[in-house]
């Protein structure tokens, strides 16, 4: 198991072209040695239009010939069958295989590749947002090397910011940032829509929300403060603000967002 130098995507859908974009767009992967596995040709098409130089295969053992890292992103349905299909190639190449497949475990990951145990494993949760550079990823690791480990935690450091955590954790990370950037993007399209409903243009409340979620953002990250503290700067009682907000609270805006993230475990 030497450097990783290429690597192959297995699957081509949303996240997986996600990935292979973010990818792409670091500088420790070249994007020609970079493969994406898709069901179609149409597809394969498609993909190769939105990122040049990386090279499409409709065939799976094509995608993941001589990759040094394999990353499953097909769906969860999906696992078994395309285990079964590319395990012979990935062991004779010594790939490492990482899955991106949510609530599959290390323990099912080596049974439906034959592996015995020791056999090195990783489980990645992006978020879609790897694409730009900004994703959340959570890296799970299951007997890789250390210098293996730190090469494939870099290249994902590349596409956003990283956190190793332990395979049990793995649910909790996927509600909080794979799920929760659409519960992000849930409350920009409510608050959206809201705007139209008092009276801006739609595309005046896009612009207005946006800069405003993105202001809220620099607020926390330039005075290192939580957001109940900003919240506070911004609140006199009575006022339009406290006003917003209890009524918020009264049709059960946190616990919406709670019992949310409980529900995605």
């Amino acid at each position: 198991m030497g450097k990783i130098e290429k690597a192959a995507i297995i699957g081509g859908g949303n996240m997986g072209s996600a990935i292979a974009a973010g990818m792409a767009g670091g500088n420790i992967l070249r994007a020609e040695n970079i493969s994406v596995s898709v069901r179609t040709e149409a597809s394969a098409d498609r993909l190769r239009k939105r990122m040049p130089g990386i090279s499409v295969f409709t065939d799976n053992l094509k995608a993941c010939h001589g990759a040094d890292l394999v990353i499953l992103a097909v769906k969860p349905w999906q696992l078994p069958n395309v285990a079964a299909e590319i395990r012979r190639e990935i062991s004779m190449g010594g790939a490492v295989i990482a899955s991106v497949v949510a609530g599959t475990s290390f323990r099912e990951l080596r049974e439906m590749f034959g592996c015995p145990d020791g056999t090195p494993f990783l489980r990645i949760i992006p978020n879609t947002a790897i694409s730009t550079g900004k994703s959340i990823t959570f890296i799970a690791k299951d007997s890789v090397p250390k210098d293996i480990c730190d090469e494939i935690t870099a290249i994902f450091m590349e596409t956003g910011e990283v956190f190793m955590i332990p395979e049990e954790m793995m649910p909790a990370g996927t509600a909080l940032a794979s799920c929760g950037i659409a519960y992000a993007l849930k409350y920009l399209d409510a608050a959206m829509k809201g705007g139209m409903e008092i009276g801006f243009s739609e595309e005046e409340a896009e612009k207005i929300v946006l800069g405003t979620m993105e202001g809220a953002v620099s607020l926390l990250k330039r005075n290192g403060t939580k957001p109940a503290e900003e919240i506070e700067k911004v609140t006199t009682p009575g006022g339009y603000t406290f006003k917003g907000l209890s009524a918020m609270e009264e049709n059960g805006f946190s616990q919406a967002v709670s019992e949310g993230l409980k529900k995605s475990m």
